[in-house]
């Protein structure tokens, strides 16, 4: 199963870097446009923002995934084995709780949004797009925070 996410991490990780030539030849396209041109693509801010939506929200799967995200564990390293897996295995409750309360209620919000058919001013893009994006993304570390439970379980060691 660990390998099985560690595949989906690389996958998200070419897309954001997709996402990003992507956002930087739109912001350049419009700089010419706009400066050689006299023509300005009004919906390329509103795109760039979205982009960047993407780009935080979706990296933070694959940050979480690879247990890269921010965390105070100063005293942790210290600590011994045994509290160290204490530790591990309270940080993921915490984070299927929290991530897991955020899931839910975002996708009440992407319920609504899709139900009104809500779109961005500039881009007419589906609002429930942007936002659906921070739903998956809860979603995902949710369950990465799930996964994690049974191996720190098996483990019972030092925490890597």
């Amino acid at each position: 199963m660990l390998s099985m996410i560690a595949r989906v991490s690389g996958a998200i990780q070419a897309a954001l870097a997709f996402v990003l030539m992507a956002m930087v030849l739109l912001c350049c396209a419009n700089i010419v446009l706009r400066y050689f041109f006299d023509i300005s693509y009004l919906a390329a801010d509103e795109l760039l923002v979205f982009g960047m939506v993407v780009i935080a929200f979706l990296g933070a799967i694959s940050i979480s995934s690879e247990r890269q995200h921010l965390r105070m564990d100063v005293l942790v390293h210290s600590a011994p084995p045994a509290v160290k897996w204490l530790l591990g295995i309270l940080e993921s409750l915490v984070t299927v709780g929290a991530a897991g309360f955020m899931t839910w209620a975002s996708a009440g919000f992407v319920q609504r949004v899709y139900a009104m058919d809500q779109r961005s001013s500039m881009a007419d893009l589906p609002m429930w797009l942007p936002h659906g994006t921070v739903m998956v993304c809860f979603g995902a570390i949710t369950l990465i925070a799930l996964l994690r439970i049974p191996q720190l379980l098996k483990t019972e060691g030092e925490l890597s």
